[in-house]
């Protein structure tokens, strides 16, 4: 009996194994990619309700800003900043000074260009904005100052000085 065990058995295993090889699900092929044919129609934008509100009337372009103009006798210097000579009038405190002068925006600026290189300043920025507004920077050491050149009616210009 001994002899027909080991076929017996040989042959349920190889039984056991060739049944759970057939019923064993098959791997899966690995796909390929295919071309992807792009869309034939283009969309269509869809419509956007009108606002219920009126809309705001346009405001006025800016002009030159109102500023109070000052009225004191005019400085000859302000916290150690020279006030050009030809001043009509200047008012300030410990923040700022404000004159008016008739005279150019460029001849304001040489002015200060000068003026401020005798005194050690030196020109850190300048610019110039939409209404004819310049703006000049200067540094002496971790000092700042800035002087602000505004136009108004008439030729006269508004000079900020701020230290």
């Amino acid at each position: 009996m001994k002899m027909i065990f080991k076929p017996l058995a040989i042959i349920v295993l190889a039984i056991t194994l060739f049944s759970c090889a057939v019923f064993a699900p098959a791997p899966t092929a690995t796909p390929v990619p295919t071309a992807t044919s792009l869309p034939t129609s283009t969309p269509q934008p869809t419509s956007t309700p009108a606002p219920t509100s009126t809309p705001l009337p346009p405001t006025a372009t800016p002009g030159s800003p109102d500023l109070k103009m000052p009225t004191g006798k005019p400085l000859s210097d302000w916290q150690g900043i020279p006030v050009m000579p030809a001043a009509i009038a200047g008012d300030g405190d410990e923040k700022g000074y404000t004159f008016t002068i008739k005279a150019t925006a460029d001849e304001i600026q040489g002015f200060y260009q000068k003026a401020m290189k005798k005194l050690g300043w030196n020109m850190f920025a300048t610019g110039q904005g939409g209404t004819k507004a310049v703006l000049l920077i200067f540094m002496k050491g971790t000092d700042i100052v800035s002087i602000s050149i505004l136009p108004q009616a008439d030729g006269i210009m508004y000079v900020l000085l701020v230290k």
